[in-house]
């Protein structure tokens, strides 16, 4: 048992607490915006469209393990 959970235990799990833990840990929609966004995975078809359109092209490039866990 660690020193936070003496201080702050977390509340007991049971079929009604579990409802209101679930809802809390939705995203609500202003935390999906980017969903809303037309994402080109292809890099060469992104950059014909940026091309097309005479717009910046926006690259997300990253390394390692989707979650951090590297």
């Amino acid at each position: 048992m660690q020193l936070s959970e003496l201080i702050n235990p977390p509340p007991e799990l049971s079929p009604e607490t579990f409802s209101d833990l679930f809802e809390h840990c939705r995203p609500r929609p202003r935390e999906e915006r980017w969903m809303d966004v037309m994402w080109i995975p292809e890099l060469w078809e992104a950059r014909q469209a940026a091309a097309r359109k005479q717009k910046p092209l926006f690259l997300w490039a990253m390394n390692g393990h989707p979650l951090g866990c590297v």
